[in-house]
């Protein structure tokens, strides 16, 4: 029985993940990404705060690798004299892009399935063998602590965020990153990606993440946790705030974020 309830779970991970493909989309549907992971931090009681701060990392980068972002500025100013090298470094840019984009759908992927399973399933046999068991066991308490009306304190909050991120770099972005970089073939933007200085719309206005090699994974993991300390110190409501001014999301989304994220499965 306990093998016949293992698999229904798998079945219905499975499930799960597909529904979240879907919601995904393409490398590029960072905002439809969004739309969702804040709908996950609202469905928790504001308790799951792993997605929201994500999903500011997805619309920075979002910007950072547009055609208007810095990295295709230089390629305009550094190749403005030869316009097949200027298509051509363009289109390895690009090319990083995709695979930087890859990266953040499949970590809202993980994401997604990992709240719903949980909160559906989380107590269920079997599910340490889908989840990570210090994962699962914070989802638990998360799960509990909405159902129960209660408000997360910043200790448990904080330990969930870190067990959601590391899970994060090691089953995804870790990778993915090493992979594009080591494919990447160009020093000048290697240099510009992997030292980038990040900005989320929440950090104060001169506030940035400086990073000196962004293929570190250790280092990942530092900023991002500097990351989530910074939206504890400037508040919930400001970082929810600020998601306007990457001017990304469309204004209906603003109106009703869960109606909107509603829409999507439709589009």
């Amino acid at each position: 029985m306990a093998g016949e309830s293992t698999s229904e779970l798998k079945e219905i991970y499975e499930g799960i993940r597909a529904e979240a493909k879907q919601l995904a989309g393409g490398p590029y549907d960072v905002p439809q990404r969004a739309a969702v992971l804040h709908t996950i931090y609202l469905d928790s009681g504001r308790n799951h705060v792993f997605p929201q701060v994500a999903l500011h990392g997805a619309l920075w980068a979002y910007g950072f690798f547009a055609v208007t972002g810095l990295p295709g500025r230089l390629i305009s100013y550094r190749y403005f004299y030869d316009r097949e090298e200027r298509a051509h470094r363009s289109q390895m840019l690009h090319q990083f892009s995709v695979g930087f984009q890859k990266a953040n759908r499949a970590v809202f992927v993980g994401t997604y399935a990992n709240y719903y399973l949980t909160k559906h399933h989380g107590e269920r046999t079997g599910a340490d063998e889908l989840v990570k068991t210090e994962l699962l066991e914070a989802l638990n308490r998360l799960h509990y602590a909405a159902r129960s009306g209660k408000l997360l304190g910043r200790r448990e909050r904080g330990d969930l965020y870190e067990k959601a991120l590391l899970w994060e770099q090691e089953k995804t972005v870790g990778p993915r990153v090493r992979q594009e970089i080591e494919s990447f073939d160009c020093p000048i933007l290697t240099s510009l990606v992997l030292r980038p200085a990040v900005h989320f719309n929440y950090f104060p206005r001169l506030r940035y993440l400086f990073f000196k090699n962004f293929g570190d994974t250790e280092e990942r993991i530092e900023k991002a946790i500097l990351s989530y300390e910074l939206a504890e110190k400037y508040g919930w409501d400001t970082v929810v705030d600020t998601m306007k001014y990457y001017g990304v999301l469309p204004p209906a989304f603003f109106q009703d974020p869960v109606a909107y994220a509603h829409t999507l499965p439709e589009e």
